[in-house]
């Protein structure tokens, strides 16, 4: 959660143009915010340059000679996502020098951070600190404890989730209009994916085995239709993790929380053995994992879920397909590179978790405009899923949601009323203090914003 709000219109100053500086520059530039993007690489300053509708800077963005060049004084946010956390710290520092009101920063090394928290407050100048780490292996435990989970996020506080499952082949969902399926009491199909494309299907709507479904709704309900439509039944049992490294450590150790039970694979031996003193109900193999036989042996073909953590991206790749081959129900590979992550799940990897686009959800979270509690920005450009709080000006505040002008690309998918949470209808008002999540897909985001937005500003 934010505590400081940002102009609907905004100028974001953000210094790094890698890949999560340029997903968060797309984004923010796309909402029709005015951006400066900086970075000393010659490559990525020329990319940022040529493919975005930003002002590029090429330049250290530590520099204050740069960061005038940015006008950083007028900024209404700044992020700093370069690879050096000191890079980082200092542009946030200069930043609230000269009065910028939001700093956000991605820091890695665990030495400056306080300990289990994906977000950490207390570095000077710093209003948020990203921690990819932490948040990818939090992403991990979330979906690997959801029966044929491809996505998990929740909102209201643990209320509400959005599950993202596949259609299974053979299900019987498959060629049935949605108002004809029956789901448990309490979800609703807010989404699909079909062929790279996102739409909020209506009633007359028809699933097919392959369509990436996302199901919004009470918990327990979300993850009861997920068990339906993936054909997976059931809490994963057994579970197979490669890499007991800083993420893989922080996934055993949620993964032993859910009593799951656990075969970690490390190659490092001194690493596997501080793992095997710090685990306490998992079997940890002093090995690389990629003998087939090995693989076999331990219970790779029975396992529920099979998570590669290694920290190299090839071998991560490579295991979590041998994993599936040999009969894993699913398999989830950390890739750091964009350009795998967007492959990897078309040959047979059910998850690919980029750490980059993570650390560039999670900073995202901190720039919505009106009474944005909390948001997710889903994988392959789905879309988003946005908490409101409504006030009582908003133009969604006191009429039935059939009334409201919502555009055709997004879907009020769950209300919370005090402890209350139900699945909506077009008859259903909309009252000041409810919590409203509502899915929608990349060109509806700011419509659905202003209809959440007061009338009389901030």
């Amino acid at each position: 959660m934010r505590t400081a709000a940002i102009l609907s219109s905004m100028y974001a100053v953000v210094v790094g143009a890698g890949e999560v500086g340029f997903y968060i520059a797309t984004i923010l530039s796309q909402e029709g915010h005015e951006v400066a993007v900086i970075d000393r690489d010659r490559t990525s300053y020329e990319k940022a340059a040529e493919e975005l509708d930003v002002l590029a800077i090429h330049g250290n963005g530590a520099s204050p000679r740069i960061l005038e060049q940015a006008s950083m004084g007028r900024a209404d946010l700044l992020v700093a996502v370069t690879n050096s956390d000191e890079v980082n710290m200092i542009a946030c520092l200069a930043a609230k020098q000269v009065g910028v009101p939001l700093t956000a920063a991605r820091i890695r090394n665990q030495d400056y951070l306080e300990e289990g928290h994906v977000l950490s407050a207390g570095l000077p100048g710093v209003d948020y600190v990203i921690q990819p780490e932490a948040a990818v292996a939090d992403e991990v435990i979330k979906i690997a404890a959801v029966p044929g989970a491809l996505d998990v996020e929740t909102f209201a506080g643990g209320q509400v989730s959005l599950v993202e499952v596949q259609l299974a082949q053979g299900s019987g969902a498959a060629l049935v209009p949605l108002r004809d399926l029956r789901l448990p009491s309490g979800v609703l199909v807010s989404g699909v994916m079909r062929g790279g494309e996102t739409m909020v299907p209506r009633g007359e709507f028809v699933l097919q085995a392959g369509d990436r479904v996302f199901l919004l709704g009470k918990v327990e309900a979300t993850t009861a239709a997920a068990e339906l439509l993936s054909g997976q039944h059931g809490l994963p049992r057994k579970a197979i993790l490669l890499g007991c490294g800083e993420i893989g450590m922080r996934v055993a150790l949620g993964l032993e929380e859910r009593r799951i039970g656990l075969t970690v694979f490390e190659k490092d031996p001194a690493q596997a053995a501080r793992a095997a003193d710090v685990l306490r109900r998992s079997l940890v193999i002093a090995d690389e994992g990629i003998d087939e036989r090995i693989l076999v042996q331990e219970g790779v073909p029975t396992a529920d879920v099979f998570i590669a953590a290694t920290g190299d991206d090839r071998l991560n790749i490579l295991t979590a397909l041998m994993a599936k081959q040999l009969g894993a129900k699913r398999v989830i590979a950390i890739v750091e590179r964009g350009e795998f992550s967007r492959v990897v799940e078309s040959i047979g990897v059910d998850v690919a978790l980029s750490p980059r686009r993570m650390t560039a959800s999670a900073i995202l979270r901190f720039v919505r405009a009106g009474t944005v509690l909390n948001a997710a920005v889903l994988d392959k450009s789905a879309g988003e899923v946005l908490e409101f709080l409504v006030n009582g000006s908003s133009p969604a505040c006191g009429r039935s949601l059939a009334e409201v002008d919502f555009p055709r690309g997004a879907i009020v998918g769950a209300v919370v009323r005090g402890e209350t949470v139900s699945v909506p209808d077009g008859r259903t008002v909309l009252e000041e203090g409810d919590i409203a999540i509502v899915f929608a897909v990349a060109d509806a985001v700011h419509k659905v914003e202003r209809l959440f937005a007061s009338r009389w500003g901030r």
